[in-house]
């Protein structure tokens, strides 16, 4: 296959990026995670793993990193810590977000352990299968939404009910263009793309439910990352022109941000430019349509 460029180039944004740049940067003072614990979900490898870098380079007080294999799980947490300052403290801690059993007992062990979670990085995802749906396996397809749905709602109402009257909360949801982009993204995968829909739709109406000062909430699609899920699939690095995945886990960084107030219950593809959003023709059309990138039937 040969290499591809970014196709989404809407009029509304029109600087693009496949790299870190200064405005996601986690060296930023405006979006410094100082004194925040931070919570990434699926963070061994890959995306969740470069959330994690980035949220160590913002300065958290304590960045926690959940995953189902132990020793994948605590050669993350040896890497972060040989890169950290004394400043942050990094965990690991084994739990399979598809098991509310397993995930009731993760956050039971933080309250018992006086633990306050500021930032949850919601990342775990399940695949499902591949093909038609009515040719999938249904316990097959119904993991995919016990994972990507089921799972996603039970960190998050666990996230809200914490006791930590007063502080402000920041849920970051790591989508895929799969939700919309049915005829090419989504194709050969629809397991995938629906239960990943659902998920999303699920934090969009979580945010409709949520004051932003109190529990801010924004997905995004992480751009295509070459990562060990994706070699799996085949890929590798002459597939396609791939995207630096230190820009998806530093543009995780920016959503958890009061500066990205503007985009609670919304979402956005990590190449879209922060500067463009915060101040161009997307700002004013977030302000003055409600459907502008949430999703929903447009056209009816």
């Amino acid at each position: 296959m040969a290499p591809t460029t970014i196709t989404l180039n809407p009029p509304y944004v029109k600087t693009l990026h496949k790299k870190p740049y200064p405005g996601v940067s986690p060296l930023r003072p405006e979006l410094s995670q100082e004194g925040r614990t931070v919570l990434v979900v699926g963070a061994s490898t890959g995306i969740g793993f470069a959330i994690a870098r980035a949220f160590v380079q913002a300065s958290a007080s304590h960045v926690i990193l959940t995953g189902r294999r132990e020793k994948a799980l605590a050669d993350a947490v040896s890497k972060l810590q040989t890169e950290t300052n004394d400043g942050t403290t990094i965990s690991g801690f084994v739990s399979d977000v598809s098991d509310p059993q397993d995930s009731a007992k993760l956050w039971s062990e933080f309250a018992n352990k006086g633990i306050a979670i500021d930032v949850l990085v919601l990342n775990a995802m399940d695949m499902g299968q591949g093909g038609p749906l009515l040719q999938a396996d249904l316990g097959a397809t119904w993991k995919a939404f016990e994972t990507n749905v089921r799972g996603l709602l039970n960190y998050t109402q666990h996230f809200s009910k914490q006791g930590s009257e007063g502080r402000p909360k920041f849920l970051v949801n790591v989508s895929t263009s799969c939700i919309h982009n049915w005829a090419t993204e989504g194709r050969g995968i629809p397991t995938y793309a629906l239960s990943k829909n659902a998920g999303t739709l699920m934090m969009q109406l979580i945010a409709d439910d949520a004051d932003p000062r109190d529990m801010q909430v924004v997905s995004f699609h992480p751009g295509s990352v070459l990562s060990d899920t994706v070699r799996s699939a085949g890929f590798d690095e002459t597939s396609k022109d791939w995207d630096d995945v230190n820009l998806s886990g530093q543009f995780a960084v920016y959503c958890a941000s009061e500066e990205a107030r503007f985009l609670h219950g919304r979402f956005v593809p990590v190449w879209w430019d922060v500067d463009e959003l915060k101040t161009g023709e997307a700002r004013a059309r977030i302000e003055s349509d409600d459907h502008f990138l949430r999703l929903g039937v447009i056209g009816v």
